[in-house]
């Protein structure tokens, strides 16, 4: 398990030397303290989630670090910096808040009230309320996107363009104006005095306040400024800036007079530092023993990074928080090792003739004599030894060894070592490509696809993202290999937007799974689209879902083995009335396998499972007068388009989650009546004969609709997620992973959820009598003492073993770890005793071979009688 924080928003250095840490709040609605030498969480508090937990700001103290946090009702809590206690909490209801800002011990909420700007005050410790509000003019307030706040004092452009400066502070109401051009306008944060930065077609200019005078000072270079009282009468001007992905560079200037601090001119480079657009979020300074002016800064990036970086000198240490924002995830394979490969080459290639294939197996033998010879020498490491290196980046026997592929909302991807928790590359998406919004829940969307996997010896592994273009609405494709993040002329610009992709059943004669690309206009497209296929495709079927205007279309594609010039034809098309939306679609994983085919009964009859690979299952929430909201559940099949079997849940609403898998489906709601956690299970069964008793055909087949089995059961507690366990043959028995809101990652068998659990007496054979309420045990609590707190989603995959299932959980925090649901049954166990065994089978074969020569003898003896 890796910890976690989010973007800094907010941060302050303590350098008491009893402590030395860090206090960072950041957009996760996270506040925690960090030791300043190694990075480390100490402690850690998650506020409310949404905007009703949004940090506004913090205010360190000597034994406390106040947050201030919500938008209508202002929370005001004080935490213990030693270990993170709450020492007080106090509330109060605010309305049209502009700006809040400590002064003096007093909390200032500012907002704005009859064409005035209104200040009430508080004290921060005890909630108690100023006994006046101040006013004060606001003819030159032009609205808070054209005006920042800094250190108590509002600067805004007026409508003819001039800049003014007005504190807001009760001693002192004057105000200040300028004659600027700009177009926008920053604060610097965490100035001890009102400094603001000034844009006017991309040059920059520091605007100041000291001694109720305004100052000017023009910024050579783009980059990020940060001020530090360095004595009561000077500043210290850090700026920042990264000229190259791998490159820091820092200057530092004193703000009064512009005079250079040599010692603070640095430029800092590592290879492994990929990072974009820095900014100093706080810093400490002071003199050296040399006499020298020293800083130690703590800088975020645009691509969310967290680094403290000691001027002059390196950086200390280097967190990558935008792992908290992962919006896809892919497991990949690792490649087998040099000496399996040359091993299976040999065997690969049946062209060559007998004398070839004997050099390249004494050659392959030789490299592996000596390859012993060196270890058992002590000449190289072992690859066990070998930690992020291609020597330990191999497949192991069991395929438990993998690479985790993430995808950041930051526009950075990550190659995770699923074992160790190691980055082993990193890729920003700068200059390449953003991401398309989700209609649904407007987040970023990022489509991946492996063409290709590391089993195919002759060519390296092969992952598509699919991104938006930076200055149109088309797709920009970004192709890489996923095993060490290199990327030989990846980029491919199309010229239109796509909206559906859809890999072939197929290779290409390169090894490629080619993908089907559909257009905004309903046009398909393949890619690659220069390399022909292996063999004709059969018919492709694909259906688009549009969230927006509820519309589902279905398309019939017939891809030549040229892979060019060809069309799609519509086959359905299905229209849902407004205001009803699409919220979800589940279908099967492709990697999912059904090893039995139907259900035992207690009378010897078999249940045959409803397995329709085209059926696809389609969430919708449309606003209802009586019940509030109304969730459908509809069984589509995406080849002829005719609805299964649809389901209606009254006053059900989010958190919704929807799983599905073989012939069954999970559907989780909130129930608004009953105020609870409901999770609705459904079974499908053709009954007691086959309708297609061969290949599935959603054309020819049989129109007798299925067999739906139904059941609802509590979950005591909320989801945040939920996903089923899939194995490599589908022999293994199914269970459900569910994050809960408390922290906990649950483990629960299907049987628990089986819409076929009597309400009596069980009438088939291990049937779990029927009781509303799911049982949380705390064995099943797989995480056991590690909370896992906002979960964003739960990855499965197969291993080489049948009983062993990865599982990969990501949110704030990230986790990794095996599930056995039926026990490792094709494994022995880790107290297996070897010597045992190795005993008892000698002794077997040393008395089979006695009694062979002495039954021998006695055959002998016995024919000469």
């Amino acid at each position: 398990k890796q910890n976690y924080v989010g973007e800094v928003k907010f941060s302050s250095i303590d350098v008491d030397v009893t402590t030395k840490r860090l206090y960072v709040a950041t957009k996760k609605n996270v506040v925690a303290s960090l030791a300043i030498d190694t990075g480390d969480i100490i402690w850690r508090q998650i506020l409310e989630k949404g905007p009703e937990g949004s940090i506004e700001l913090i205010h360190p103290t000597k034994s406390k670090i106040i947050t201030v946090s919500g938008v209508d009702i202002v929370k005001v809590r004080g935490w213990d910096v030693k270990d993170g206690y709450l020492h007080f909490e106090w509330s109060t209801e605010t309305s049209n808040v502009l700006y809040l800002f400590v002064f003096n011990g007093l909390l200032h909420n500012v907002y704005s009230s009859n064409n005035l700007i209104a200040v009430d005050t508080y004290h921060l410790e005890t909630g108690v309320k100023g006994k006046a509000t101040y006013t004060f003019p606001a003819h030159w307030f032009s609205g808070s996107d054209r005006c920042e706040l800094s250190s108590g004092s509002l600067a805004c452009f007026d409508v003819a363009g001039k800049l003014n400066i007005g504190s807001l502070i009760k001693s002192n109401n004057d105000r200040l104006s300028l004659d600027i051009i700009g177009d926008k306008i920053e604060a610097i944060p965490g100035s001890p005095i009102p400094a603001f930065i000034v844009t006017n077609k991309n040059v920059e200019k520091l605007v100041y306040v000291k001694e109720n005078t305004i100052h000017v000072r023009s910024l050579t270079k783009r980059s990020s400024s940060f001020i530090y009282t360095y004595m009561a009468d000077r500043h210290i001007l850090l700026q920042i800036s990264s000229p190259m992905q791998d490159t820091v560079v820092t200057e530092g200037s004193i703000l009064e007079d512009s005079t250079v601090i040599e010692s603070l001119s640095s430029k800092e480079s590592k290879s492994t530092l990929k990072i974009s657009n820095p900014r100093i979020s706080s810093a400490f300074c002071g003199r050296s023993k040399a006499n020298t002016v020293n800083c130690v800064a703590l800088v975020s990036t645009h691509d969310q990074s967290l680094m403290l970086l000691k001027i002059p000198g390196s950086i200390k240490w280097h967190r990558e928080e935008s792992l908290t924002n992962i919006i896809n995830v892919e497991l990949v394979d690792l490649p087998v090792s040099d000496i399996e490969a040359a091993i299976e080459k040999e065997f690969g290639n049946k062209e060559s003739g007998a004398f070839s294939m004997f050099v390249r197996r004494l050659f392959s033998q030789l490299q592996q004599l000596r390859t012993l010879f060196e270890t058992v020498l002590g000449i190289i490491e072992t690859p066990s030894e070998i930690t992020g290196t291609k020597s330990n980046l191999v497949r192991d026997q069991f395929g438990l060894h993998k690479i985790i592929v993430a995808v950041t909302s930051a526009g950075k991807i990550f190659g995770i070592d699923n074992l160790n928790g190691e980055i082993l590359w990193t890729v920003l998406l700068c200059g390449i490509g953003t991401f398309y919004e989700n209609k649904v829940n407007g987040l970023p969307s990022a489509p991946m696809h492996l063409q290709r996997n590391s089993k195919h010896l002759s060519y390296s592994p092969m992952c598509t993202l699919l991104l938006k273009s930076e200055d149109s609405e088309n797709t920009v494709l970004f192709t890489f290999n996923p095993i060490n993040g290199e990327s030989k002329n990846g980029v491919t610009k199309l010229p239109y937007r796509v909206v559906q992709a859809v890999p072939l059943p197929i290779l290409n004669i390169e090894s490629v799974r080619s993908l089907i690309l559909f257009d905004s206009s309903n046009s398909p497209h393949l890619y690659p689209a220069d390399i022909p296929l292996s063999s004709k495709p059969p018919p492709i079927y694909i259906y688009i879902a549009n969230p927006t205007n509820g519309l589902l279309q279905g398309f019939t594609v017939d891809v030549p083995i040229s892979g060019k010039e060809f069309s799609a034809k519509e086959v359905w098309k299905t229209q849902f009335n407004k205001p009803t939306q699409i919220i979800a679609i589940g279908s099967r994983d492709a990697m999912e396998h059904v090893h039995s085919q139907g259900r035992v009964l207690s009378d010897r009859s078999v249940l045959y499972k409803y397995i329709n690979p085209n059926m696809v299952a389609i969430l919708t929430l449309a606003p209802d007068t009586t019940h509030k909201s109304v969730l459908t559940l509809h069984l589509l099949d995406a080849v002829s388009g005719i609805i299964i079997y649809s389901v209606v849940h009254k006053r059900a609403t989010y958190p919704i989650h929807l799983v599905h898998s073989e012939n069954w489906l999970l559907c989780s709601y909130y129930n608004d009546k009953t105020r609870r956690t409901e999770i609705a299970s459904y079974e499908l069964y053709d009954g007691n004969q086959l309708s297609n008793s061969t290949d599935f055909s959603s054309v020819g087949g049989s129109l007798i609709p299925p067999i739906v089995e139904k059941q609802a059961y509590i979950l005591p507690g909320f989801l945040q997620a939920m996903k089923p366990t899939i194995t490599e043959k589908g022999i293994t028995s199914k269970h459900i992973l569910m994050a809960t809101t408390t922290g906990h990652l649950l483990e629960v068998p299907w049987a628990f959820l089986d819409p076929r659990r009597p309400l009596g007496e069980p009438k088939e054979e291990g049937a779990i009598p029927y009781i509303p309420e799911l049982p949380m045990l705390s064995e099943s609590m797989i995480n056991y003492n590690k909370s896992l707190m906002r979960v964003d989603g739960i990855y499965t995959t197969p291993s080489s073993l049948e009983s062993t299932c990865l599982v990969f959980v990501y949110g704030l925090d990230l986790f990794y770890t095996r599930v056995a649901p039926s026990k490792t049954f094709d494994v022995l166990k880790e107290d297996f005793d070897y010597l045992v065994i190795i005993i008892v089978t000698t002794i077997l074969l040393v008395s089979a071979y006695v009694t062979k020569n002495l039954a021998s003898q006695k055959a002998l003896k016995q024919a000469w009688k």
